[in-house]
């Protein structure tokens, strides 16, 4: 009876910590994709190229140590939230800009040769690209969701230090 009463007590508290998780994970995705998709669409639009370059910081090894160690530390879900709406921001900011930036400057030139202005060729270059948003954002959904299993392990400041280093070489290198 009472082994009955503490498995129950237990599994309500799982469930509301998966709650609190996904919220977390989905509303900090989601707004953060708004708000990246808002400054790229800014970016595109003004007359010059945008080095991102320091961006490169937030790759996808770098984002799933950097989670780690944010659900390890956060406790509390305010900050939690402010944390990951930054990350998601920088994150797809990044992803959305590289990958615009990967068409060919001859055929934006093209684009805005044939008569077409800065707003059509930014809203065409999003438009274009918006697989890859979708599948941006399902990829940082699944980091941060991955970020905390691990930070629930038994070494997780040992992961998510091993992440980080990975993920310097891997932007040292220019392999991403």
């Amino acid at each position: 009876m009472l082994l009955a009463k503490c498995l129950k007590t237990i599994k309500m508290a799982v469930k509301a910590t998966m709650l609190k998780l996904f919220l977390i994970v989905t509303f900090s995705g989601v707004l953060g994709l708004l708000i990246s998709i808002i400054f790229s669409f800014l970016i595109v639009l003004s007359n010059s190229f945008f080095k991102y370059g320091s961006f490169r910081f937030f790759n996808e090894i770098m984002v799933l140590g950097l989670s780690i160690f944010g659900w390890f530390y956060l406790t509390s879900n305010l900050l939690s939230f402010m944390f990951f709406l930054f990350l998601s921001v920088l994150y797809h900011l990044y992803r959305i800009i590289s990958e615009i930036y990967s068409i060919d400057a001859r055929f934006r030139t093209l684009v805005l040769a044939l008569g077409k202005d800065r707003f059509e060729y930014a809203t065409f270059s999003l438009k274009r690209v918006r697989r890859r948003i979708l599948g941006t954002f399902l990829k940082y959904f699944t980091i941060i969701l991955t970020g905390y299993s691990v930070s629930q392990s038994l070494h997780p400041l040992i992961i998510g230090g091993i992440s980080l280093i990975v993920g310097s070489i891997i932007i040292i290198l220019r392999l991403d």
